[in-house]
């Protein structure tokens, strides 16, 4: 399903190049679960960014079902990745003055479907999050664990092939952390694809395969990986 091939990155920092990611290769099925691993500035994000076509490598290709997406235009790729993939970060993005429902919505929004539609999806995705009680809720008036529950909602909403979680535990309490893998071992379960960044070894361990990644590259055994797609 996702195939990247020979991805580098590099930013200008001044007058230096920077290399963030180093001849990346590597192959993930559909409805397979994979965590990648990395401590801090090992290129883990930078890569979640890629896959999930927020940024477009400075080379290689990104093969999607098999099409070439970075071949796109951005406004095509805005389109591939509304509805195919769903993201969840470390610190939620749910907007404050909006309730649970309303930034459930979100995504549905942006894709210009009707109110009535866009309601009675969102209130799907919540209840499958176990928040349906909690719709009118805005964010401040949400632990921690309900609100990365309602952004896992709004991943959801679009009913995406792909999702990617950065760190979704990162800035919860244990028991409320616990609730939140569960919830992607559940979405595991029913045939959905997850690559989940992470730097904790347990939080790893709930994944299929683990793919390790330092200094850029992806390294196994302690050893960078070359020129090789991994399945």
């Amino acid at each position: 399903m996702i195939e990247l091939l020979g991805i580098h990155k590099t930013y200008m920092l001044g007058n230096h190049e920077m290399t963030v990611l180093n001849n990346i290769h590597l192959a993930i099925c559909p409805g397979e679960y994979v965590a990648i691993m990395g401590p801090s500035g090992s290129g883990k994000s930078t890569l979640m960014n890629v896959i999930g076509l927020l940024d477009r490598p400075t080379e290689g290709r990104y093969l999607l079902d098999g099409n070439d997406v970075f071949a796109e235009t951005d406004r095509r790729l805005a389109r591939v990745r509304n509805r195919t993939i769903g993201f969840v970060f470390q610190q939620f993005q749910l907007l404050p003055r909006m309730n649970a429902l309303q930034n459930v919505e979100l995504p549905l929004t942006y894709a210009g479907l009707p109110k009535a539609v866009r309601e009675h999806r969102a209130m799907m995705a919540l209840k499958k999050v176990g928040l349906a009680g909690r719709s009118g809720h805005r964010p401040a008036e949400l632990s921690g664990g309900q609100q990365q529950r309602v952004a896992i909602a709004r991943a959801l909403v679009t009913d995406p092939r792909v999702l990617l979680a950065d760190e979704p535990t990162g800035a919860l309490d244990s028991v409320s952390s616990q609730v939140v893998l569960n919830l992607f071992d559940e979405l595991h379960s029913e045939g959905r694809t997850i690559v989940m960044i992470t730097h904790d070894a347990e939080v790893a361990e709930r994944a299929e395969r683990v793919i390790h990644i330092r200094d850029g590259r992806i390294i196994k055994d302690g050893v960078p990986i070359k020129g090789m797609v991994l399945t």
